[in-house]
């Protein structure tokens, strides 16, 4: 399977394969905290320190905690970084997740 024919979904959920960013080849995909995309994870990282200053909140706390993606596998999920920005869910799909989610 080929780089392009590989779904990559990040930790926070972006599906990055059809990111225009990712499919024009300007941004590596984010990966998960899966062990298995522990390589990917590594060059995202580098590229966001090198290109940002700083790594994504989000992908370094799932690094952090050991856990693949945010919404399927911690069960802090929303937490203060979901709630306090409309990135990549909006106030109102948070609202409907909490509720849904009791």
């Amino acid at each position: 399977m080929s780089e392009k024919e590989r779904i990559y979904i990040a930790a926070c959920g972006v599906c990055c394969s059809v990111c225009g960013l990712f499919v024009k080849g300007i941004c590596l995909p984010c990966g998960s905290g899966l062990p298995a995309d522990s390589d990917i994870v590594e060059k995202k990282m580098a590229e966001q320190r090198k290109n940002l200053g700083r790594t994504c909140s989000r992908l370094q706390c799932v690094v952090d905690k050991g856990v693949g993606y945010c919404m399927r596998d911690c069960p802090e999920f929303p937490c203060k970084m979901y709630k306090e920005t409309t990135f990549p869910y909006s106030e109102r799909f948070i609202g409907m997740y909490e509720r849904r989610n009791r």
